[in-house]
């Protein structure tokens, strides 16, 4: 995209935004202009962030620690920014998750213990796919009041086409049903909801703890011959976010490296 401020003005929030994959949403954002909520579990992370954001690129910011899967946290958190932005809320991100554990990912389902199935699958459910559900519960009344907003779901290309970590699956999958549905009953209030699936991207969270071998046998998968970098799913989700993408809604954008090809 070019280099005008195509969301200035604008109020946004980011869930899960204080590293990764978040953060670099939360900076392109920031960078065209836009007003950020920056919100992860850790509060001096969040505040961090929040003002690095806000020096960086002279834009309002504020920092509020959340924990998505719980509803009585999110009600909270979209109270205080309602207060901040006075009522208003142009975008939102739906980006934090459950934590990558080994063991949840690398048991299929007829070895995982039967006592661990409920606490697996609905624990990442919980994070994930209701906690979008609970994100997108408080920021609809703000878009409908304003008669226009941007929600965008992350997802993963498991979800599109199945890999292994069968709960991980399930909950982006559950994410993408959801996103459909909003797409469809809000289109009329110009509510547009769409959402990225992700391959492998180069984060503190996957590559870094990957040896020598599997880093290059995951790059190998992609046609493109390599991993994701953060920065192009944040220019994907400024697509997404911005008037640029004014008549798409309802819509996966696959952001792997050609992995996935329809």
């Amino acid at each position: 995209m070019d280099n005008a401020l195509v969301m200035e003005g604008r109020y946004a929030v980011v869930t899960g935004s204080t590293r990764g994959i978040g953060r670099a949403m939360a900076g392109v954002l920031a960078r065209h202009g836009c007003n950020l909520v920056v919100s992860s579990r850790n509060p001096g992370d969040c505040e961090a962030a929040a003002k690095e954001l806000a020096a960086e690129h002279g834009v309002r910011t504020v920092g509020i620690a959340c924990d998505v899967s719980v509803r009585s946290a999110v009600c909270d958190m979209f109270e205080e920014i309602s207060e901040w932005s006075e009522g208003r809320l142009d975008v939102l991100i739906c980006n934090a998750g459950f934590p990558l554990r080994d063991d949840i990912f690398n048991t299929p389902l007829d070895a995982t213990p039967a006592d661990k199935l409920e606490e697996w699958y609905l624990g990442v459910f919980r994070t994930d796919t209701m906690g979008s559900v609970f994100c997108t519960y408080e920021a609809l009344p703000l878009m409908l009041a304003r008669g226009r907003g941007s929600i965008i779901y992350v997802s993963s290309i498991p979800a599109l086409a199945g890999y292994q970590g069968a709960p991980y699956t399930v909950a982006k999958a559950g994410i993408l049903g959801l996103m459909k549905d909003i797409a469809r009953e809000y289109g009329r209030s110009s509510i547009r909801a769409n959402a990225l699936a992700l391959g492998n991207i180069r984060t503190r969270a996957t590559y870094d703890l990957l040896d020598a071998a599997t880093r290059r046998l995951f790059a190998e998968q992609a046609p493109l011959q390599r991993w994701g970098l953060p920065e192009e799913v944040a220019e994907a989700a400024l697509f997404l976010a911005s008037d640029k993408s004014g008549f798409i809604t309802g819509q996966t954008l696959v952001v792997d490296g050609g992995v996935v090809r329809w």
